[in-house]
């Protein structure tokens, strides 16, 4: 940070020994209006989705001087100069460029010479096209998706998350483990002449997706007798890379290939080609009412004051928790079993992305950067975890996701949802009394373990119903707040070297294990630490065996 910066983050942390003595339960006492001073509403373009972060253990004085930081450090003009194609992954020489995938097509935007928004509505016709043909044709029943990481995590998140709301046109599995047992469980249920496979990868050198991808070649050749270049095998894969013609190398040949741009990381990847199977199963309109959210939330956030824009403000409270308060992990409940894949989503937006060590000047960051994000779905993750995060030693932050309406009509369920919802915010936030108990109860022996301290911060999102909209609205909301982060900690948090080196190290070892390096002769120096080695040679021979 700058000198000046420096001086406002001082005041933040002073902040934080202020409030060490302060409960919620005193804050809400001495200010009756502090559920709506402390509550803002996003946009998806239709409707309001309303944001309680009342219950955030933080004051008048500290969302001020949170958001002096953010004009100190410019980041609504830096979010400007990232939508505007400024090269700000600096380690890759790259623009960064998400917010693109979902602009509107009469906005132009020029990066060394090249209309990008062009590049994406002429990509994205296609792809209209392409569904649309799908859907009319019927032939295909269902979809298989091979990726990994963003290009599985995010279609499947969508896919999941819309299918109560949306009639499906097919039936839409998700392959992204290199663990064999996973797409064999899924091709044992698929019918070969039924089946399209869309193969995501980014790189088209991501040895988990090609291998799966090979299995699935074989398994179709096998099925339908055929040759494994033949158009017939062919015209049952569709290509999603930015290096196509990498997969012909790597043996999988498709009729149908479709560009993703090395401007689009892969965890910021959903508004893309990416996410081709859910716009096959929905139709293209519904995806693009999805992509309508996400735009509506980019225009938000780089137009909206400080004090109102949602996306910046949660992103400030996500660095007072865990930069200042110094809470290590921060928990994503929604009470919606159609997002139970969204912490599994976040998990990797958040971490892969701020994860890091280094700022963009070289030096160790002195500040905490990115929590361990976990979470779970609502009631379910009330029998299973809550009672450490109502009682336990770790304070962890939760955020809490609900919708008013419910596509099933059990209005008397939803209802006792949404009521547990908000009782575990309520819980969290106050907690119980020793007094309270007394008050229950005149005598009881084990009173002192039914005593929860409470002041544990939570926010709660409550939106009308699962719109594909809404939808689009919090996930492009959740890239933003992972943006602000960034700008604060001063790193890079569009590259992933730690996730590159784990890839690199793998498929040196795959040849080790298979055997297919050059055996160390006598006398020459093993390159593998001992561990490594052992484990090499004792699988080798569990495998013989």
């Amino acid at each position: 940070m700058a000198k000046e910066s420096l001086k406002v983050w001082q005041r933040v942390l002073a902040h934080a020994g202020r409030l060490s003595d302060t409960s919620l339960r005193s804050l809400f006492s001495q200010d009756l209006t502090r559920s709506v001073k402390f509550s803002r509403t996003l946009w998806d373009s239709k409707d309001e989705i309303y944001v309680d972060f009342s219950k955030q253990l933080i004051d008048d004085q500290v969302l001020n001087e949170l958001l002096a930081l953010a004009k100190d450090l410019q980041i609504i003009e830096q979010f400007t100069e990232m939508r505007n194609g400024a090269k700000i992954n600096w380690s890759e020489q790259q623009a960064v460029l998400h917010t693109a995938l979902r602009a509107d097509k009469k906005q132009t935007l020029n990066v060394d010479g090249v209309d990008v928004i062009a590049q994406v509505h002429t990509e994205l016709d296609s792809l209209r096209k392409f569904a649309n043909s799908v859907r009319t044709d019927k032939r295909f029943k269902k979809i298989v998706s091979i990726g990994i990481g963003g290009s599985d995590l995010g279609p499947a998140l969508v896919f999941d998350a819309l299918s109560p709301n949306y009639k499906t046109a097919v039936e839409c599995s998700f392959i992204g483990n290199i663990d064999a047992h996973e797409i064999e469980s899924v091709l044992e249920k698929s019918k070969a002449s039924e089946t399209l496979f869309i193969v995501c990868s980014k790189s088209f050198n991501t040895i988990e997706t090609l291998t799966n991808a090979n299995i699935a070649r074989n398994w179709l050749a096998t099925k339908l007798g055929v040759e494994q270049n033949s158009k017939t095998l062919a015209d049952h894969f569709v290509v999603v890379s930015a290096h196509p013609e990498r997969a012909i190398e790597a043996g999988v040949i498709a009729a149908n290939s479709f560009n993703i741009w090395p401007w689009v990381g892969g965890r910021f990847s959903i508004s893309s080609a990416m996410s081709l199977a859910p716009m096959i199963a929905f139709g293209p309109d519904i995806f693009d009412e999805f992509l309508a959210g996400m735009r509506a939330v980019d225009d938000q956030m780089q137009n909206s004051s400080p004090e109102n824009n949602v996306s910046l403000i949660l992103g400030l409270i996500d660095i007072w928790n865990f930069s200042v308060l110094g809470h290590t992990s921060q928990a994503f409940i929604p009470y919606a079993f159609q997002l139970r894949l969204l912490s599994d989503y976040l998990q990797q937006l958040i971490m892969e992305s701020n994860g890091k060590s280094v700022q963009v000047d070289g030096s160790a960051t002195a500040m905490r950067t990115s929590p361990v994000v976990w979470g779970g779905v609502g009631t379910n993750a009330q029998h299973a975890f809550f009672q450490m995060l109502h009682q336990g030693t770790d304070v962890v932050p939760v955020e809490f996701i609900g919708f008013s309406q419910s596509v099933h009509d059990q209005r008397v369920a939803h209802d006792a949802l949404i009521a547990n919802m908000f009782a575990q915010s309520k819980a969290l936030a106050f907690g119980r009394t020793l007094e309270e108990i007394d008050a229950e109860q005149t005598s009881d022996e084990n009173a002192n373990h039914r005593v929860m301290a409470g002041n544990r911060p939570s926010t709660t999102v409550l939106a009308r119903a699962m719109t594909a909209r809404t939808l689009g609205a919090l996930i492009a909301m959740y890239e933003h707040r992972v943006f602000v982060q960034g700008v604060v900690f001063g790193i890079n948090s569009f590259d992933q070297w730690g996730v590159e080196l784990g890839k690199s190290l793998a498929s040196e070892l795959s040849n080790e294990i298979s055997g297919s390096s050059a055996p160390t002769q006598k006398g020459d120096k093993d390159q593998l630490d001992g561990s490594t080695r052992s484990l090499i040679n004792l699988y080798r021979q569990h495998r013989k065996n």
